[in-house]
């Protein structure tokens, strides 16, 4: 999903939920574009309590500069979730995931930037243990 607006991840989360079950929903956030993060970034924290886990990543830039002050730290400032990370650093997004991952969990990635890429990468490091 885009996940670009509050109400599309909460829905997101709500689906995913739904589907997981008894196991943990672990997200990896990609924020989408300055201007979006700028005006919705607290509200997109909101929605992604619905999930046990957050990691999110840094702008997927789209069009515009970056911002001072403006950062995926915006958003993972305000979940309120005692397991929520802001990495900004690409190669560490999935070590975030890998490392709280447990039989029975679902993954979910969410943004319209590249962090799609990321689903094989993790399905493959969790399959190899």
């Amino acid at each position: 999903s885009y996940a670009h607006h509050p109400g599309e991840i909460a829905a997101d989360l709500a689906a995913a939920r739904s589907v997981a079950g008894e196991g943990r929903l672990l997200v990896i956030f990609q924020p989408h574009m300055v201007s979006r993060t700028k005006i919705f970034g607290v509200q997109m924290g909101a929605a992604l309590a619905a999930a046990d886990a957050v990691v999110v990543m840094d702008i997927y830039l789209a069009r515009e500069q970056p911002e001072p002050g403006i950062s995926g730290a915006l958003i993972s400032d305000v979940v309120p979730l005692e397991t929520v990370v802001f990495e900004p650093v690409w190669d560490r997004a999935t070590s975030h995931v890998l490392e709280w991952a447990k039989p029975g969990d679902m993954v979910l990635t969410l943004g319209a930037g590249d962090v799609t890429k990321l689903g094989p990468e993790i399905l493959s490091a969790l399959a190899a243990r």
